[in-house]
């Protein structure tokens, strides 16, 4: 098991090495998204999550905000999932909100390999600093799609990409991610997820921009029966 997870960590890092040679004509910089989530398996298949995160730039020197969002999500059955999500970010720029809602379609294969699809709507609001500014809001959609494949009974590794979509603006596509990662449980109820993405963004009308970003989450799960939750 040790092995294995040095190897995934060294592959993660050549990815890394590979994207980060800068080039004048298309500015690139590393980032660090780091968060711990506690999740809570609920009575008739519903989950909650409460997740914090920080967030770092500028090759990993500047801290960029922190971020603090509550999920729920619904398993209409075995295939489809209802979820939504309210995210407060505190950022150095001002305070944002988004507002999410989606649906995830999730089938496992024969040799236990799990396509996994993800459709989300999303909108951003940010306060202004100044009361004669408007607030600014911006919708999108994004489509997800990842293979996630058990390499052992404790360990997954996947693979992910994602266009991510401004509604309202010339460029179809303002954002891809493309992903790859493990997620390893380290003790009966907590998991470590570690992956690597490599973010493109054509948002800028006169260049666009290359982030390698280094994103590691911690979770702990609780179980809530019904008993827990009379008691």
């Amino acid at each position: 098991m040790k092995k294995v997870t040095a190897v995934l960590l060294c592959c993660i890092c050549c990815q890394i090495n590979l994207f980060s040679q800068a080039t004048k004509a298309d500015p690139r910089d590393t980032e660090g998204w780091y968060s711990a989530s506690l999740k809570l398996d609920l009575p008739k298949k519903w989950e909650s999550n409460l997740t914090y995160e920080s967030r770092f730039y500028n090759n990993l020197q500047t801290h960029y905000g922190t971020y603090v969002s509550l999920s729920l999500g619904k398993a209409l059955s075995s295939v489809f999932r209802l979820q939504a999500e309210y995210r407060k970010a505190f950022l150095n720029d001002g305070v944002t909100h988004r507002y999410s809602i989606g649906l995830e379609v999730a089938k496992k294969s024969k040799k236990k390999i799990e396509f996994n699809a993800r459709l989300l709507l999303q909108n951003r609001v940010q306060d202004a600093f100044d009361p004669l500014e408007e607030t600014k809001k911006t919708l999108f959609w994004r489509v997800r799609g990842l293979i996630k494949y058990p390499l052992h009974k404790n360990l997954d590794i996947y693979s992910s990409f994602e266009p991510i979509m401004e509604l309202g603006v010339p460029k179809f596509i303002d954002n891809w991610r493309y992903g790859v990662g493990f997620k390893i449980k380290v003790l009966p109820k907590t998991k470590l997820d570690v992956s690597y993405l490599y973010r493109a963004d054509y948002g800028k009308a006169k260049y666009n921009r290359y982030y390698n970003i280094i994103d590691v989450n911690v979770t702990h799960n609780i179980k809530l029966s019904k008993k827990n939750k009379k008691s």
